[in-house]
């Protein structure tokens, strides 16, 4: 009965906070900001990385998050255009060791109904 309890009142209380993950709106941003993110290289985990690394930023992410009913849904494009973002404004022009996760509901994590995950390394090369 409390676990039954617990649960309503996160799932209640998931639909009037927002995601509890940094997510960007990409349609918000400048259209210039969007080009320049788009320059931003992503090198997935399974394939080869780039061997002329001039600097190393730190960890990247980002999360694509479904946190109300009518939210359009999640997706990996999406997750991985924040990524992008994200880099850029770091001073990063590439990401190495990108992956993605997608997740069911996490109203206690991520406080999304459904989400992608995306992450890497942001770096700067040639």
């Amino acid at each position: 009965m409390r676990s039954a309890m617990a649960l309503a009142l996160s799932v209640s209380l998931g639909g009037c906070v927002g995601p509890l993950v940094d997510t960007v709106q990409m349609s918000k941003i400048p259209p210039e900001e969007a080009q320049a993110a788009l320059a931003v290289k992503l090198y997935m985990q399974s394939a080869s990385q780039p061997e002329n690394v001039e600097k190393y930023l730190g960890s990247v992410e980002a999360y694509s998050c479904k946190n109300k009913v009518w939210d359009k849904p999640v997706s990996t494009g999406d997750a991985l255009a924040q990524l992008r973002l994200k880099t850029l404004r770091m001073g990063g022009n590439a990401v190495i060791g990108v992956t993605t996760d997608t997740r069911g509901t996490d109203t206690l994590g991520t406080n999304c109904w459904e989400s992608v995950q995306a992450s890497g390394t942001a770096v700067v090369i040639p």
